[in-house]
């Protein structure tokens, strides 16, 4: 039977810190806890009030807890090819070692093992949780808890160089049947949990017991932690730097467009986790900070995270991707001077366009078509940084669920980079070590509603215990595009290390280099509304599958991170799309014109060269020989068949460019009707030949860059090719060279 006990309160954020430490003190949490599972978990919405910091949750003990570990190598398929992921050489993998996790109930005063269960993905593995979860009406199907960025092995198609060490604890997880709820918006505390449970009965007794609730502070630790100058970081500034330029080199190659690279601090920890966590807390608010401590695993999580992953409340679903940072400012003039640097920054707004648009492709693979949108942009200003953040919504298709769309977010694209399959792999390279919690996420599920609440694990503390030492370890980093500086990529880095690695007394509060910590607030660029259609929008297949119909377009994926926004463009312009692998497990051309019988063809994007496309280049080449459907090549598929025509491919002469708006001229393209802004992702260059041959002619160039190559098609037959990409966010007339391509 459902209770819900309700006590008024203010917004607060300090209450629920209070709470947990009342909790901790009267042993309804925590270690000595009669009632269940003796670990700590709280979810805490600190800062002031605003629609992304309305809610903290207590977790309260627990019935059953899953716990997922690295498996061996000898049971993870054979690696017998080199892997070089910034030389574009990376091992594409479908079939991994499953993801177990190890179930456990509360039994006698302990988690008691009970069994294993087995999953070929992430999603796959967490519906098999269903089983014991909740099945009631106070709180039907929850679970809640953290997962390690190392579960990318079972997001991602690929194999890493440097994974986790065996049996290294990758999530861990908790059935959800009590909690304290603070609405900080509806201004009251909600006890849930089945009205005879003796936790929440004595809780609310408690609770009711505190004379003012709405001033309830917990026992703040000193103003300063005690000195403790014995960490290690595993990258000098200078092999930090060198690792900036390795990713720009790459970048130049067109292997990546832009690289999360994140840099270690290691160290000792004067004080136990919950201390730190309430340092945190005063001293570097922020809405998605979350605490979780595991007594007999001698772990805990301590984090101030500005960044969500994936929310949703079953029907719509949101992602806030957060990229470009600038300091605060010692004044509040200075404080606005780096908010109009940031918003003017052609670097910072690149950087940040980038990651728009891969989570508008991540969200459309469980989203409506047409559904998904960038509905605000704005700068939000943290204690110690600015950041340029984009807020995305779209509506849950109903093919998919909770656990679908988790594994699609999973790892976020602003901590990965884009395009996020290849950039992991890099990553994995160039860090060369795992990651473990840092840039994964905590959260909470609801599988029966499929409602959820993730966050990203940036700001975060990641602490062991080994003997009565306890041992933590920062991370931070930050995305390296083209046009990034080495020197402040190492200062950006250290700025958002700075706040944990004061409260941990790593990092000198007196120090000259100190940075200044101001309160919370947010400034508005720009708010868009989205039109859904709400008919003739086509259906997708991901091949061997396929649908029955007269225009069916075949989508050759290249591993790009912008994939889904063409597929969703092509649909809302009433096209069935059929998604065809480039680059591993590729069908024969033959085979994709006997069984799909395709209306048009269109090759995608994606890193590196058209000719790690075996399928891309067979296709480019049938086409000129006048033996294929409509053909339509985006970026490396424009390449593609500008190389089978015979025309050279070189480094772009102005520079890598990648998430930079430019005017598109219109040379008498079929496709493009006018001169519009467009977004380009492109580190290489068709160059045409002085003795063209084979029909191929240049449509569209950049404006005032004469000889530059943006557009071109056939003089005989239907073939296109774009250097730009109409899909992006930023792109004008999205959609309209779709349309246009779809009636040839």
């Amino acid at each position: 039977m459902n209770t819900i006990n309700r006590i008024p309160c203010s917004d607060n954020d300090s209450i629920i810190l209070g709470l947990m430490e009342i909790l901790r003190i009267n042993d309804l949490i925590g270690k000595t806890n009669e009632y269940g599972g003796h670990d700590e978990l709280l979810f805490h919405s600190g800062g002031p009030l605003t629609k992304k910091s309305t809610r903290s949750i207590i977790i309260g003990p627990s019935k059953f807890r899953f716990k997922a570990r690295q498996p061996s190598k000898e049971s993870l398929p054979p690696n017998n090819e080199p892997i070089d992921p910034l030389n574009g050489i990376i091992q594409l993998e479908t079939n991994s070692s499953n993801l177990t996790w190890e179930v456990e109930k509360w039994e006698e005063n302990k988690w008691s093992f009970i069994q294993k269960i087995n999953g070929v993905s992430l999603s796959k593995s967490l519906s098999k949780l269903e089983q014991f979860l909740p099945d009631n009406d106070y709180a039907p199907g929850t679970i809640c808890g953290a997962f390690a960025y190392d579960l990318c092995q079972w997001t991602q198609p690929l194999r890493l160089i440097n994974p986790p060490k065996e049996n290294s604890l990758l999530g861990v997880l908790f059935s959800m049947e009590r909690w304290i709820i603070h609405e900080r918006e509806n201004g009251f505390l909600e006890i849930g949990g089945d009205i005879n449970d003796p936790w929440v009965k004595e809780t609310f007794k408690l609770i009711n017991s505190i004379s003012d609730i709405n001033n309830l502070i917990p026992n703040w630790p000193k103003s300063k932690p005690m000195n403790n100058p014995n960490e290690k970081s595993n990258f000098t500034d200078l092999e930090h730097e060198k690792n900036v330029i390795r990713v720009q080199n790459s970048i130049k190659e067109g292997e990546l467009y832009q690289l999360n690279f994140g840099r270690k601090w290691r160290g000792p920890l004067n004080e136990n986790p919950w201390t730190i966590q309430l340092r945190l807390a005063k001293q570097n608010p922020a809405p998605w900070s979350c605490y979780l401590y595991s007594h007999d695993l001698n772990f805990s999580i301590c984090s101030s995270s500005p960044e969500i992953l994936i929310q949703g409340d079953g029907v719509y679903f949101s992602t806030s991707p957060i990229k470009g940072t600038k300091q605060r400012g010692n004044t509040k003039e200075k404080d606005l001077n780096f908010i109009n640097d940031l918003i003017s920054c052609p670097k910072e707004r690149a950087e940040h366009l980038m990651l728009v648009d891969l989570e508008r492709n991540d969200m459309t693979k469980f989203c409506k078509l047409g559904s998904v949108y960038r509905e605000k942009f704005q700068v939000e200003s943290y204690a110690q940084v600015h950041h340029l953040v984009s807020d995305i919504k779209g509506t849950l298709s109903e093919k998919y669920n909770a656990w679908d769309a988790l594994e699609s977010m999973f790892p976020g694209g602003s901590i990965s980079g884009c395009p996020k399959t290849v950039t992991i792999a890099a990553i994995d390279q160039l860090e060369g070590e795992p990651r473990s919690f840092w840039t994964g996420s905590m959260g909470i599920i609801n599988h029966k509603n499929n409602s959820l609440s993730l966050n990203i694990l940036i700001r975060t503390l990641e602490a062991h215990k080994i003997n009565s030492q306890w041992e933590g370890v920062i991370q931070a980093g930050g995305g390296l595009v083209i046009g990034s500086n080495p020197k402040n990529e190492v200062e950006e880095a250290k700025l958002k290390a700075a706040a944990l690695r004061k409260i941990t007394g790593w990092l000198n509060t007196e120090n000259k280099n100190n940075y200044p910590s101001k309160s919370l607030s947010n400034y508005i660029i720009n708010t868009n509304k989205n039109n859904i259609p709400e008919k003739n929008i086509g259906k997708v297949s991901i091949w061997p599958e396929k649908i029955n119909s007269k225009k069916n377009v075949a989508f050759i994926d290249n591993l790009d991170s912008f994939s889904w926004n063409i597929v969703n463009d092509l649909a809302l312009n009433g096209a069935n799309v059929c998604i065809i692998p480039g680059r591993e497990n590729s069908p024969e051309f033959e085979d994709i014109i006997e069984q799909l019988a395709p209306s048009h063809i269109i090759i995608g994007p994606g890193p590196g060269t058209p000719k790690t496309s075996n399928l891309t280049m067979e296709i480019a080449s049938n086409a000129l020989n006048g033996n294929c459907p409509p053909l339509l090549g985006i970026c490396l598929g424009h390449q593609a068949i500008g190389l089978a025509a015979g025309w050279d491919l070189c480094k772009t002469p102005t520079g890598a460019i990648h998430g930079e708006v430019h005017i598109i001229e219109n040379i008498n393209s079929t496709l493009i009707k006018s001169n519009n802004k467009m977004t380009r992702y492109h580190s290489l260059t068709l160059i045409k030949p002085n003795k063209n041959k084979n029909g191929l002619k240049v449509v569209a160039k950049l404006k005032e860059v004469e000889n530059s190559i943006m557009a071109i098609e056939h003089e005989k037959y239907p073939i296109f090719g774009v250097q730009f990409h109409p899909e992006s966010e930023e792109s004008e007339k999205r959609g309209e060279i779709f349309k246009n391509f779809l009636k040839c």
